[in-house]
C-alpha cells in the first residue's frame, strides 16, 4: 500500500486493522475464462465503450471500494467502474481495444481482492426481489398510517377530506398485499399444497383475514373493521424480519466464488492440431481433448502422451501426488497439478462420469421441522376455532355482524405472529455473527436448529482433519537463503498446484519477489521437479533429492544443492482438545477417508478414535452409505472432497474448509476459515444460545396472544390498539433477544493456543439463564 501511494486506503477504514492477505488469495489463477468473456463483451459491445459484470471476492468495506476504483483508473483504456458491495460484483467499463482486463484482475489480485463468474442463479433474484419489496411497501406503510391517524384522533367523518384519506388509505393497503403480502401468501399456498406448515401461514391468514375486513367494512361503513393501516405496517415489517434473515445467509454465500478448475469448455484438437473449445456435455469415448493446467479432468480419460503429475486427493483423498504414464487412465474429478497441458482420449460420457454424479448431487436448503409443524398445526387450529367461535358468541347475543366480524377478525390478527417474524431472524443475525467470530459463516437457514440435534461428528481426514498442504518441519533453511534464492524458490513454485510447491509458496509468497526472473520460463520433468535458467545463465531446480541425501526436496543452483525442505502431513491446530471436548460433551466422534489405512489409522490414534468409528479407501458411495446406516438425523459431516459430496447429502448438516479449489464450499450449511478445529463446539454453544433466545420469545410471543386474543373476544380490541400493540411486541421480543446474546459476550474465538474447554464452560456460565 505504501510503496504504491495508497496509504489513505487506510485513513478510510479509520484505524481498523486488518488481517493479512493469505497466500492462498495470491496463488496464480487460470484467467483464460475471463479472456474469452472480456473477448465475447468486445464484439458484442456495438459502441467503444465495453461493459462487463463479473463476481468480486475480498470486499469488506468502503475503503475496499476506494481501493478497487484506484487501481482500476491506472490501466489504460479504463472509464469507470461500479462497486456493489452487497451483491459481491463489479461492472467496468472500458475502452475498446485499449484495454487488459486480465492485467486488471492480476492487480486486484495482488491486493488481495478476486474476480471470478458473474453470480447466477435463483437466490440472488430472490433476495433482491425481496430488497425490493420490503422497500415498496415501505413508502405504502407510511401512506397508510398517515392517512389512517387523523380518524383515530377525532376526525369528523363529514370532513371534506375524510373519503379521500380512507380511499389512500384503503390503495396503500391492496398495493402492500399486492407487491408483500402475495410473497406471504404464495409460500403459504406452495407450504399447503405440499403438505408443509410454516411460519408463513399464520402470516397469510392474519394479513388476509385483516384486508379483507378492510374493504369490507369500508365499502358497508363499519368503522371497526378498517385494519388498512395493520395490514400495511404488518406487511412490512415482515418483509423486514426476512430480508435481515437473509441478509447475513447472502453475505456469506458471496465470500465464495464459483469454482474455475472444474471447465465448463475443453479445448479438443483438430486434424491441424487446432483446439476448439467444445462443451463438457459434448465428450464422448474415443474423443480426444486438452486438460490445461490447474484443471480438473471432467471424465475418465486415457493420457495418449507423455508423462502428468495430477491429484486424486479430491477424489480418494489420497494427499500424495499422482505420476502417470502415457497410456495410463486418469479417473475422472483427477487434478492437473503440472505446469502443462494434458492431452488425453475420454473413456466415457459426460454423462456416465463420477464427477458430473457429484456436482449433481444436491443438499435439501431448507429444515423441515417436525415439531414445529405440529405447534403450527395445533396453533392454526385454536386460531380459527376461537375467532369463529368468537364472532358466533358476539352474533347470538344480539350486537350485529359487524361487531361479531370485528372480533374475529381482530383474533385472527392479533395471532399473527408479527414478534417471531421480526424477533427470530435478528437472532439468526446475531448467532451468525457470533460463529464469524470463530471463523465459521453460515450458508443456510435452520443450521442453529440441526446443530442441536447433532450426536455425531464425522470428520474427513484428508485437507479436513489434516491441513490442506504439508507442513514445512525446517523453515529455517528459507531464512538462510539470499534474497536472489528466494526470489528463485518463489518463480518455481508460483502456479504450481503440487502439495510441496504449495507449501513453499505460502512460506515464501511475502518474501521472495518472482519478478526479478520475469520471462524465465519454468518447466516440469514429471517425476523430477521445476528448473528454469536465468538471463546469467544459472540453472536452478526444485525437485527430489539424491538417494541417501537429507530432505524431501531440494532446491538446486547448477547442480550445489542450497537447501533441503523436510515435510509432514500436519493436524489441524487443536483437532486432539476438540475430538475429546466433543466426547465430553455426549458427541460421537468419527473419521472417514479414502486414503490408506495405515495413514487414517495414525490420525485415529492420535485423536483417541475406537476402531468401529473410522474407516479408510472409502469409495465417495461407501461414504454415503456408510452415514445413511448409522444417520438418525442427528450427524454433522466436515469434508473438503468432491469424493465427500454424497455424504454431504446423506448428513443432517454439513460444513466445509475454504481451500480454493471445492464447490462443497457452495454446497455446505457452513464453511470455515483459519486451520484451527475449535470451532466444531463453538458452534454448538451458538446453537444452544440461539435457541435460548428463541424460546423466550416464543414464550412472550404465547402469552402475548393469549392476553391479546382474550381482549379481542370481549371486544376491546380495536384497530388502532392493533396498530400500535403490534409495533411494541415487536420491539419488546427485539429487546429479549438483544438481551439474550448480551449477557453472553464471551464466545469463545479462535486463537493459536490456549484452553477451549475452559472458555467454553465460561461461555456456557454467561450464557445461563
Amino acid at each position: 500500500m505504501h510503496q504504491e501511494g495508497l496509504d489513505h486506503f487506510y485513513d478510510i477504514k479509520g484505524g481498523v486493522a486488518l488481517p493479512p492477505v493469505t497466500p492462498q488469495a495470491l496463488r496464480e489463477r487460470d484467467y483464460e475464462w475471463l479472456a474469452l468473456l472480456g473477448a465475447e463483451a468486445e464484439r458484442a459491445s456495438e459502441a467503444d465503450v465495453v461493459e462487463l459484470r463479473l463476481a468480486v471476492q475480498g470486499l469488506s468495506c468502503v475503503a475496499c471500494v476506494w481501493l478497487v476504483e484506484r487501481l482500476f483508473a491506472r490501466h489504460e483504456g479504463a472509464l469507470r467502474v461500479n462497486v456493489d458491495v452487497v451483491h459481491g460484483e463489479v461492472r467496468l467499463a472500458w475502452q475498446r481495444g485499449r484495454f487488459d482486463v486480465l492485467a486488471v484482475a492480476r492487480d486486484l489480485q495482488s491486493f488481495g481482492y478476486l474476480l471470478g463468474l458473474p453470480c447466477q442463479g435463483g437466490d440472488k433474484k430472490e433476495y433482491s426481489g425481496l430488497a425490493r419489496r420490503m422497500g415498496v411497501c415501505g413508502a405504502f406503510a407510511v401512506n397508510a398510517m398517515g392517512f389512517s391517524m387523523p380518524a383515530y384522533f377525532g376526525m369528523p367523518r363529514d370532513f371534506a377530506f375524510a373519503r379521500w384519506f380512507d380511499l389512500v388509505a384503503a390503495f396503500s393497503a391492496t398495493l402492500a398485499m399486492v407487491v408483500g403480502g402475495s410473497y406471504f401468501i404464495e409460500r403459504s399456498w406452495r407450504g399447503l399444497r405440499a403438505g408443509v406448515l410454516h411460519i408463513d401461514t399464520p402470516i397469510a391468514l392474519g394479513v388476509t383475514a385483516a384486508y379483507a375486513g378492510s374493504m369490507g367494512g369500508w365499502i358497508a361503513g363499519v368503522e371497526g373493521l378498517k385494519y388498512f393501516d395493520f395490514v400495511a405496517i404488518f406487511i412490512f415489517l415482515m418483509l423486514t424480519g426476512r430480508w435481515a434473515q437473509q441478509t447475513a445467509v447472502e453475505r456469506n454465500r458471496r465470500r465464495l466464488m464459483r469454482d474455475t478448475s472444474i471447465p465448463e469448455m475443453v479445448g479438443v484438437p483438430d486434424d491441424e492440431g487446432l483446439a476448439a473449445a467444445r462443451p463438457v456435455a459434448e465428450l464422448k469415448a474415443g474423443m480426444k481433448f486438452i486438460v490445461k493446467p490447474a484443471q480438473t479432468v471432467p471424465v475418465a480419460a486415457k493420457l495418449t502422451g507423455g508423462n502428468a503429475m495430477v491429484s486424486l486427493e479430491w477424489i480418494n483423498g489420497e494427499s500424495e501426488a499422482q505420476e502417470r504414464e502415457a497410456g495410463q487412465l486418469l479417473p475422472s474429478g483427477a487434478l492437473n497439478i503440472g505446469t502443462q497441458a494434458l492431452t488425453v482420449e475420454a473413456v466415457e460420457t459426460w454423462g456416465d462420469s463420477t464427477l458430473r454424479r457429484l456436482l449433481d448431487a444436491r443438499r435439501e436448503t431448507e429444515f423441515r421441522d417436525v415439531r414445529l409443524e405440529k405447534l403450527l398445526r395445533v396453533y392454526l387450529v385454536v386460531v380459527v376455532v376461537v375467532g369463529l367461535v368468537g364472532a358466533a358468541w358476539w352474533w347470538m347475543r344480539g350486537s350485529g355482524i359487524a361487531q361479531a366480524l370485528q372480533v374475529m377478525i381482530s383474533i385472527f390478527v392479533v395471532s399473527c405472529p408479527c414478534a417471531l417474524g421480526v424477533a427470530v431472524p435478528l437472532a439468526e443475525e446475531m448467532a451468525a455473527s457470533r460463529a464469524e467470530k470463530l471463523g465459521v459463516f453460515v450458508r443456510t437457514l435452520g443450521l442453529w436448529k440441526r446443530l442441536m440435534r447433532v450426536r455425531r461428528v464425522v470428520f474427513d481426514k484428508t485437507g479436513t482433519l489434516t491441513l490442506e498442504n504439508p507442513v514445512l518441519e525446517n523453515p529455517e533453511v528459507l531464512k538462510a537463503l539470499d534474497v536472489r534464492a528466494r526470489a528463485a524458490l518463489h518463480h518455481l513454485v508460483t502456479g504450481n498446484l503440487h502439495p510441496v510447491s504449495r507449501s513453499l509458496y505460502d512460506a515464501v509468497a511475502s518474501e521472495g519477489d518472482a519478478r526479478v526472473f520475469d520471462g524465465c520460463v519454468v518447466n516440469e520433468t514429471v517425476g523430477l521437479g521445476l528448473a528454469f535458467s536465468d538471463a546469467d545463465g544459472c540453472a536452478w531446480h526444485l525437485g527430489r533429492p539424491e538417494a541417501g541425501s537429507a530432505g524431501d526436496a531440494v532446491l538446486a543452483r547448477d547442480g550445489a544443492v542450497l537447501a533441503a525442505f523436510r515435510f509432514r502431513d500436519e493436524l489441524r491446530a487443536e483437532s486432539v482438545q476438540e475430538a475429546r471436548h466433543l466426547r465430553e460433551l455426549g458427541i460421537e466422534v468419527c473419521v472417514l477417508s479414502g486414503d490408506r489405512a495405515y495413514k487414517v489409522a495414525q490420525i485415529a490414534r492420535k485423536l483417541e478414535v475406537p476402531d468401529g468409528c473410522w474407516k479408510a479407501e472409502l469409495t465417495p458411495e461407501a461414504k454415503a452409505e456408510w452415514l445413511r446406516v448409522r444417520n438418525q438425523d442427528d450427524t454433522l459431516y466436515v469434508g473438503d472432497g468432491a469424493n465427500d459430496s454424497l455424504a454431504f447429502d446423506a448428513a443432517l448438516c454439513a460444513g466445509s474448509p475454504v481451500t480454493g479449489r471445492s464447490f462443497l464450499e457452495q454446497k455446505a450449511d457452513f464453511f470455515f476459515l483459519g486451520h484451527s478445529l475449535r470451532f466444531v463446539s463453538g458452534l454448538r454453544l451458538v446453537a444452544r444460545l440461539h435457541r435460548r433466545a428463541t424460546r423466550r420469545v416464543f414464550a412472550f410471543s404465547a402469552s402475548y396472544n393469549l392476553i391479546t386474543a382474550v381482549a379481542g373476544l370481549m371486544g376491546h380490541l380495536s384497530p388502532l390498539a392493533a396498530a400500535i400493540l403490534m409495533p411494541l411486541s415487536s420491539l419488546c421480543t427485539l429487546s429479549l433477544v438483544a438481551f439474550t446474546f448480551g449477557r453472553s459476550s464471551s464466545t469463545p474465538a479462535l486463537s493459536p493456543a490456549g484452553d477451549f474447554r475452559a472458555d467454553a464452560e465460561k461461555f456456557e456460565m454467561t450464557s445461563a439463564g
